[in-house]
């Protein structure tokens, strides 16, 4: 099975953790170290690397504006730091690319890149590029992401709720546009999500395209073709279409600490995932569970049949279930569910009216009823 970066991660993890805070900001040649204002620039992003960037809190090296607009201001964060940064960093070394002019700002290209990895850990290396902006303000140089640089110029639609943001180069679809936006009331109605925000739907083509909105040339850890940032009220889109059920689920439910099964379950199970719907996914699940008859739910939990979104299906599952014994109610306490795994059992467990013993055997029959869908 093709470990996931997360898994890798963790493997390396005993290797570094031990590592020292400090690190160096490596210059490749292209730099213009002799250009007072590109060191400026340069000095600036090795202070923003050393105050724990992986960290959500008011850092002075970044703008104000979109410090004000978004509390998750860095959108590189989330997928650059599943450990912190002062280890990561002492990992996979940055090394500042290049220092481009682009018209009053600056671009900055950031490899982080690991020595000595061999065997399957070559297989993460590098870890990602990043670009991230400078400019001015105030008359002193702050760090802005990508996405408002790339995106000045692209079109805008709003339909219902949503505003549709897309390149010149796309074909937009209304009626898809009308779809999404409908399919998003009827949902927030049905489970009465009745305070909904609006929010942005960016439309590329690949995930390739996806990352440079994050401000990834190239990123590794968390790469998708759909990323919801509900606090920030953005969806980014690498499918090339209007229509993307699961990530506009993320957008209506309430956006709160709850176990990533059930977060996940739930745009899943009203909204499909990889391209399936959920019964397409339950189906395909089934017939790989019923191969693994040793297969308990805490695998599954800690990652077993990643290729199958068995996580994701697993929670859509467990999702209809207890719709199916509670309806909205106890869909509602489940959305609910604690971040920890004690919490998820004891929650499904008293949901679905059996006991703890009893929920492995629950989960597995009822992933196997799929096998004839």
């Amino acid at each position: 099975m093709k470990k996931s970066p997360i898994v890798l991660f963790i493997l390396l993890a005993s290797t570094f953790v031990n590592a020292q805070s400090t690190f160096e900001l490596s210059l490749h040649s292209r730099v213009d170290s002799t250009n007072k204002e590109v060191m400026e620039v340069v000095q600036l992003w090795q202070s923003y690397l050393s105050s724990s960037p992986d960290k959500i809190y008011d850092n002075p090296f970044w703008n104000e504006e979109e410090k004000t607009k978004y509390t998750d201001f860095d959108f590189t964060r989330a997928s650059l730091y599943p450990l912190p940064a002062d280890q990561l960093l002492n990992y996979y070394k940055p090394t500042l690319l290049s220092v481009e002019k682009d018209d009053v700002n600056y671009v900055l290209r950031t490899i982080f890149n690991a020595e000595g990895l061999e065997g399957q850990y070559k297989k993460s290396n590098p870890w990602c590029i990043t670009k991230v902006y400078a400019v001015k303000e105030n008359g002193k140089w702050r760090l802005k992401n990508a996405l408002p640089m790339i995106t000045a110029h692209w079109q805008r639609k709003t339909v219902g709720k949503i505003t549709f943001i897309y390149p010149a180069s796309h074909d937009f679809n209304l009626e898809l546009a009308h779809d999404a936006a409908a399919f998003c009331d009827d949902v927030a109605k049905k489970f009465q999500f009745n305070d909904w925000q609006p929010f942005d739907y960016y439309i590329t083509k690949n995930g390739d395209e996806l990352g440079e909105l994050m401000g990834f040339d190239f990123f590794y850890s968390g790469y998708t073709t759909g990323k919801g940032l509900p606090e920030s009220r953005i969806v980014f889109s690498g499918i090339g279409s209007e229509w993307f059920p699961h990530e506009f689920i993320h957008m209506l439910v309430e956006d709160q600490p709850r176990h990533r099964l059930i977060d996940e379950g739930f745009a899943t199970w009203l909204g499909g995932t990889r391209g399936l719907t959920f019964d397409e996914s339950a189906h395909m699940l089934a017939n790989q569970l019923a191969k693994n008859k040793t297969v308990s739910f805490n695998d599954i939990l800690n990652g077993w049949g990643r290729e199958y979104a068995a996580f994701y299906t697993t929670g859509a599952i467990i999702c209809n279930l207890v719709y199916e014994k509670g309806g909205i109610a106890a869909i509602k306490k489940l959305l609910n569910t604690a971040p920890d795994d004690e919490a998820l059992f004891e929650t499904v467990s008293e949901l679905l009216g059996i006991s703890r013993k009893n929920l492995d055997a629950e989960i597995r029959q009822a992933t196997l009823n799929y096998r004839g869908n």
